[in-house]
């Protein structure tokens, strides 16, 4: 039995031939930390961290407290955060 990793495939949108894996990994954050953003549920929150999914897609990490920020990533032991939002989950408020 073979196991293929979806995003390992050739993106056939990507003119280069580059897997979805290498396409997200090129793809930076667009909405800064310290930003105010509405989820769709209409709770307001600030992006607190900056992160990847497992196919390096950009993700983002909340919280009530703007001033809830770590410099390096530390297991998410921060309980405040929730996370894991992409950037079309995400309205930005303002920056």
């Amino acid at each position: 039995m073979r196991i293929i990793m979806i995003h390992d495939l050739k993106d056939p949108n990507d003119p280069q031939g580059r897997s979805y894996k290498e396409v997200n990994a090129k793809k930076t954050h667009q909405i800064p930390v310290g930003a105010l953003v509405e989820l769709k549920t209409g709770a307001r929150l600030f992006v607190v961290y900056h992160g990847r999914d497992c196919d390096q897609t950009p993700l983002y990490w909340l919280s009530h407290d703007k001033k809830d920020i770590i410099k390096k990533y530390e297991s998410f032991k921060n309980e405040s955060w929730i996370g894991g939002y992409s950037e079309d989950s995400l309205i930005l408020i303002s920056t």
